[in-house]
């Protein structure tokens, strides 16, 4: 297939994912649906693999759809990213751009990258707002928000900026004369600290290879604020599962260790997501792209060294 049909079917794909209507994507696309329908099926055929499941009410992704939708959606911001760029279409990014972060996430890993951004874009004003709740982008008119974990929003054009690592960690002064972590069923015997924000709940997945299992421990702190949960752990109160942003720092430092060696958390991702549009603001672009860079191979938090722990 040539790369410039592959390149309509993969934005014909994009707009019947984004609305899960054919009718609604022909429209949007100026095509008529059975028009549309044989892109998708040429997309399919040349995948090997079924992209979205029809019937006469309703459509939706499949499994590989929705990984294919991911990486879809980021060859096609860069495709255009690199025309607006070349061509000069588009403008130098100016206006007040309203941006909604995790908090911890937005505090450790975005605030210190603005000064930054504000030099290399000095026509843009930034407007954030660090909060842990699902943002509205559409309704609290926030220009681009960024999100870790699963993706529920299938109508917001996403770029993955990185992968969200979680490790199971513990203080060594909490191991220290404790019974070994030697595997999952282990954690049944130690205390353990929970974000209750967490859909598996008083509970952690994990996985070794192609094995996974569920891991329980005895909760003696729930919380809905990662940062407390990492002060109890790093002061010797438990085992907890903490994503790697938030803790590289007491790993290199040996504040906190690995522990269960050989078992894993399965990772997340973490996104920029904005309202979809044919033309999407040069001040979107920049900020997205400008995390994009910095973030790209190891992000910075990754790149800190780690002790690891034997029990």
């Amino acid at each position: 297939m040539a790369l410039r049909d592959r390149l309509e079917d993969m934005l014909s794909f994009t707009a019947v994912a984004r609305t899960l209507s054919f009718a609604d994507a022909a429209r949007e696309l100026g095509i008529s649906a059975s028009a549309l329908s044989r892109r998708i099926a040429r997309l399919e055929d040349a995948l090997g693999t079924a992209l979205l499941r029809r019937t006469t009410r309703h459509v939706s992704l499949t499994e590989a759809g929705t990984l294919y939708l991911e990486r879809c959606t980021d060859v096609l911001t860069r495709v255009e990213d690199a025309e607006a760029l070349v061509s000069g279409l588009a403008e130098e990014p100016r206006g007040r751009l309203r941006v909604a972060v995790p908090n911890l996430f937005g505090q450790l890993q975005v605030a210190p990258l603005l000064p930054d951004f504000l030099r290399r874009y000095p026509r843009i004003g930034l407007e954030f707002s660090f909060m842990d709740r699902y943002v509205d982008l559409v309704q609290e008119r926030f220009d681009v928000a960024i999100r870790i974990g699963a993706l529920t929003d299938s109508s917001l054009v996403v770029r993955r900026l990185a992968t969200n690592h979680r490790l199971i960690v513990a203080a060594p002064s909490y191991l220290r004369g404790r019974r070994p972590l030697a595997k999952p069923e282990d954690l049944a015997h130690h205390t353990c600290l929970y974000f209750s924000l967490l859909t598996d709940g008083q509970a952690w997945n994990l996985q070794r290879g192609e094995e996974q299992v569920t891991a329980r421990g005895r909760p003696v702190l729930v919380a809905d604020n990662a940062e407390a949960l990492r002060q109890a752990a790093v002061a010797g109160c438990g085992v907890t599962v903490l994503a790697t942003f938030l803790i590289a720092e007491d790993l290199r430092a040996g504040r906190l260790v690995r522990v269960l060696e050989g078992w894993s958390v399965p990772d997340t991702g973490i996104f920029a997501v904005h309202p979809p549009g044919r033309l999407v603001p040069s001040k979107v672009r920049a900020f997205v792209s400008f995390l994009a860079e910095r973030y790209a191979g190891t992000p910075p938090w990754e790149r800190v060294g780690e002790r690891r722990s034997g029990a």
